[in-house]
């Protein structure tokens, strides 16, 4: 009976309470442009209830008569809604200027909140460098961030650009920043295998305090690049981005003779009698060759990810295909990559992970050497314009009969054909696997070890045709390059009351090895057969082995007190195999500070500004670039072995070992002082934001080759001499212009400024000139600084050419001693940036990128060899004003000297290579949502045509004021190109 009466009291109780419950649903949107949110955190006040939206911004949650949700998301306004009687709710949340400094950054070994960071660091979005046909990522970092220098090292498919931050910080050591993907450190050149699609972001750490946890590896800063995961309790999501286009050469500025002109020249020096019976049947033809040599390239992506998760496990996996071919016609470029990463909560304590990345790269490679016909790149300019380079139908001529050929095979010919060739196989695999323990609530230890694996070939051949000697060879390279790094971390992390700390400690172990070896056949087995397993006689083989070892300790903690002040401090010690035996440790440390004065009583309140702090930082870094074994006695063989068909004077014609590298025990690590102090302003909810740093960094210790007396036995030795500063402004600029329901338009700039000087050599020295670069490495001047003899003008008397010696004066005598510094001259530009615009009406768009550098100084080689005017020239076209321009009779007023003269080497070719580039245009449509949800299949889809350097204003007369050189002299030319693509969310 009393089993029964308690259970009749309850259903009077619960009944009514279970009636009221009840579900709703609901979607969360951003309300600058409508896209769905993932994330939000959805609860119901007053009780433990809550949840969180999927991909496509919906929910579900159980509620209890009239509650009240709300709804929280980092970086946006918290909103609270009263339901009423409502099922179905619709939530839109704007950013929050008060919540966006609790977004997290990485900055390697753990990751700080954005408000709490005292370092200069720029984030650039995925979004930013995805969907572009490059075929190496790291182009499309140009004008993205303040003081970041991008640079074009050619303009082959896949090459990596020159990266420097905050300007060239060594003499002889590397100067390129330390590349980390997820934790791995890679190479520039491992971007040609990255799918950018991967990319979640890209954090540039430029100060110390960002880069001196680091350590040896961070002197030139540090990219840190973070790929792409899957995300917990969400519905599979599937992506498809691909484009098709094509690419073209940027046009020369530079003009060649055409056919009139160019036999009027030949008549004029008397190199063709004026009525030559030649004349009127070479007048028949005129062909700008540039445009029959370079051919309209071919280039396509195609990339497919799938990212999921559930309660325990998020997964993220990605294909994709890439092709882009030269501009040259014999230069193909393909990619074939995977993805794989996953996460997973074992256990409520541990959580584990792996990621794993593999990519292969095929391509056939042009000859780029520079100063020969046999590079399209010089060739396009100096073959007659009279010489058809093709037959009737289409295939170039075996043969050409004019000048520069004279009869000889084409270069163009037997490479089509397959008779010689150059072709790359390149495999990469990087990899992660990770343990992250929870020993406490605030204390985690991480454990992590990472894999970079290349394996690299390389394939030469020529046809018995070409190679009768040898009746045909090939020869084949190998090489292995492997990076293993493992890492140990303890972090803790907790907030008592105005005080909050984030601590990491921890060690490294860094082992690479790099192997390789190439050999030589000759003599094929068959005619029409050069591969190399096709070779019957060995000819010549060599190889290496090169190791490199780093241990490591690391501690860094992040102190804040009221959210207002911060203060980091880190440490870490180095131990390399590069330096010498005395001098193997090194210590670096960073001290940063940070004032955020928004949250101050007399700023909080204030509407205008939206956020305001000020930091600063200094510190030591240190820069292990310099080779394997810098601090090593070496010695080399002298000859070659006895099975090779060519043999050195080697100690009585026996084979042995000389030494070549003098020992320096004492020879210890490069380093640079960083000091930084920065602000970051916003205003009107962060509507417009500036951030504005100055910096001055120290290079100290740099190695060196150091003169010493030929007695020794060597001519110098590896030691650390001498010092370099650079001092820098940068600045960068965000603004959202128009945000509406139907219109948003965003604007972004950024500038930088750079002063680079040398202050110190040898002390017995002060002065250094490369080797016909005419590149001055001096005390007072910065890197970079060009010295070259002064022309003054051409005699019209004679057409002799009139230099000015060291004391200014004319002088028909060129003499090297007569060279002089060309102030305010220098191969760095030292002022450079980008801009960007983004309109979007209705989800129609356009968008816009620029970058500059101005006062960018480079020689034109290329211009000397194509105006050059005498014997040694003739047999090659000459640049169209040329003759119109060149001295004739005394009197003349001219450009160029008589025919006959000098090459001299002098002033006359350094142009100023600054230049504005139209980096990406770009016109797209957003389909709208209403239409693409009555598919059911659809989430999002966009439409989109692109065009990458369309537009440069330069001075420059050549291919392409962006390539990074003292010189350029017959470079792959930088191409433009058009895609249309389409983007596609399932």
């Amino acid at each position: 009976m009393k089993k029964a009466l308690l259970f009749f009291l309850w259903v009077l109780v619960a009944v009514p309470m279970m009636a009221q419950q009840r579900q709703v649903t609901g979607k969360v949107t951003d309300t600058r442009d409508g896209t769905p949110l993932l994330g939000v955190t959805v609860t119901v006040k007053g009780s433990k209830a809550g949840t969180a939206t999927d991909v496509d911004g919906n929910f579900k949650i159980n509620v209890n008569g009239d509650a009240t949700l709300a709804f929280s998301f980092v970086g946006y306004e918290t909103i609270t809604m009263a339901i009423g009687e409502k099922s179905h709710v619709i939530v839109k949340m704007g950013p929050d200027s008060k919540t966006l400094n609790q977004v997290e950054i990485s900055t390697g070994y753990t990751s700080k909140r954005r408000g709490a960071i005292t370092g200069a660091i720029t984030t650039v979005d995925g979004k930013q460098v995805e969907s572009r046909p490059q075929g190496n990522v790291l182009h499309n970092l140009q004008g993205q961030s303040a003081g970041t220098y991008v640079m074009a090292n050619g303009g082959r498919p896949g090459v990596a650009p020159v990266i420097l931050l905050r300007g060239v910080g060594s003499i002889n050591s590397g100067t390129a920043p330390l590349y980390i993907v997820d934790g791995q450190p890679v190479s520039g050149s491992d971007f040609a295998l990255i799918a950018p699609d991967d990319i979640e972001n890209i954090n540039i750490l430029k100060d110390a305090s960002a880069t001196s946890i680091y350590g040896s590896r961070g002197a030139n800063g540090v990219i840190l690049v973070t790929m792409k995961k899957g995300v917990r309790n969400s519905r599979p999501q599937v992506d498809y981005r691909g484009f098709y286009g094509y690419a073209d050469i940027n046009r020369s500025k530079f003009k060649m003779m055409n056919t009139k002109d160019r036999l009027d020249y030949e008549v004029f020096i008397g190199k063709r009698a004026a009525n030559d019976p030649a004349i009127p049947e070479l007048m028949k033809n005129d062909f700008n060759q540039s445009k029959v040599v370079f051919k309209p390239s071919q280039t396509q992506s195609h990339v497919l990810s799938v990212k999921s998760g559930n309660e325990t496990t998020s997964i993220y996996f990605s294909g994709e295909y890439f092709q882009m071919d030269g501009i040259y016609f014999d230069n193909t470029f393909k990619r074939y990559s995977s993805r794989l990463a996953i996460d997973n909560q074992t256990t409520k304590w541990l959580k584990t992970g792996v990621s794993m990345y593999l990519g292969y790269m095929d391509e056939t490679t042009p000859n780029e050497t520079r100063n020969s016909l046999q590079n399209p790149g010089m060739l396009a300019y100096m073959l007659m314009p009279y010489e058809d380079l093709k037959n009737p139908d289409g295939s170039w001529r075996k043969f050409l009969q004019y000048q520069a050929y004279n009869g000889a095979r084409s270069q163009l010919w037997t490479r089509s054909q397959g008779l010689t060739g150059n072709s790359n196989d390149h495999l990469k695999f990087i990899g992660n696997a990770y343990a992250e323990a929870n020993i406490t609530k605030e204390l985690k230890f991480t454990s992590r070890f990472g894999m970079n694996l290349s394996d690299y070939v390389t394939k030469t051949w020529n046809a018995p045709e070409l190679a009768a000697t040898d009746n045909g060879n090939a020869t084949r390279r190998f090489s292995r390059w492997s990076n293993a790094i493992w890492t140990n971390l303890l972090n803790y992390r907790k907030t008592f009351g105005d005080h909050s700390i984030n601590a990491v400690a921890g060690t490294e172990y860094n082992a690479l090895t790099d192997y390789d070896f190439s050999t030589t056949a000759r003599n094929t087995a068959f005619p029409t057969l050069y591969e190399f397993g096709a070779m019957s006689v060995p000819s010549t083989s060599s190889g290496s082995l090169s190791k490199y070892r780093m241990f490591s300790t690391l501690a860094s903690v992040n102190y804040g007190y009221k959210d207002r002040y911060y203060a980091d401090l880190s440490i870490r010690r180095d131990g390399s195999s590069k330096f010498g035996a005395n001098n193997k440790w090194g210590n670096f440390w960073a001290v940063g500070l940070l004032w955020n004065a928004k949250n101050e009583d007399f700023l909080k309140d204030n509407l205008l500004i939206s956020d305001l702090r000020v930091r600063a930082s200094v510190g030591l870094t240190g820069n292990d670039d310099i080779g394997f074994y810098p601090s090593y006695s070496i010695n080399s063989v002298n000859n070659s072995s006895p099975n090779t068909t060519t043999t050195k004077a080697g100690y009585e014609s026996k084979a042995g070992m000389v030494p070549t590298q003098a020992a320096n025990p004492d020879l210890g690590w490069e380093k640079k002082r960083k000091f930084n102090v920065g602000a970051d302003l916003g205003l009107w909810d962060n509507r417009l934001t500036f951030t504005l740093d100055y910096y001055r960094e120290l290079t100290y210790d740099m190695v060196l080759d150091v003169p010493v007396s030929y007695l020794t036995g060597y001519s110098s030795i590896k030691a650390n001499m001498g010092k370099m500063q650079n001092n820098g402004i940068e600045f960068s600029v965000k603004s959202t212009v128009i945000s509406t329901k139907d219109i948003t338009f965003n604007v972004s700039g950024n500038f930088t400024y750079n002063k680079n000087k040398v202050t110190e050599l040898y002390g017995f020295r002060d002065e250094l000139l490369g080797t016909g670069t005419g590149i001055l490495v001096k005390v007072g001047y910065p890197r970079g600084q060009f010295k070259y003899n002064r022309f003054s003008r051409v005699n019209p008397d004679d057409g002799t050419e009139i230099w000015l010696d060291k004391n200014g004066k004319e002088t028909t005598n060129f003499d090297a001693g007569d060279a002089a510094i060309l102030d305010g001259k220098n191969m760095y530009a030292p002022y450079y940036g980008g801009a960007t615009f983004d309109f979007n009406y209705k989800g129609i768009g356009i968008f816009m990128q620029w970058n500059y550098m101005l006062d960018k100084y480079s020689v034109n080689n290329t211009r000397a060899w194509l105006v050059w005017n005498n014997d040694a020239w003739y047999n090659t076209n000459r640049a169209a004003d040329l003759y119109q321009n060149m001295w004739k009779k005394p009197g003349d007023i001219a450009k160029y000297p008589k025919y006959g003269s000098s090459t001299a080497f002098d002033d006359r070719y350094l142009e100023n290579a600054s230049f504005l580039r139209l980096r990406d245009l770009t016109v797209y449509y957003n389909l709208p949502k209403n239409l693409l949800s009555a598919t059911k299949a659809f989430r999002s889809a966009r439409v989109y045509a692109r065009g990458n350097n369309l537009l440069t204003f330069t001075k420059w007369s050549g291919y392409d004021p962006e390539y990074f050189n003292n010189l350029e002299l017959g470079i792959y030319p930088v191409s433009r190109s058009y895609t249309v693509g389409l983007d596609l969310t399932f």
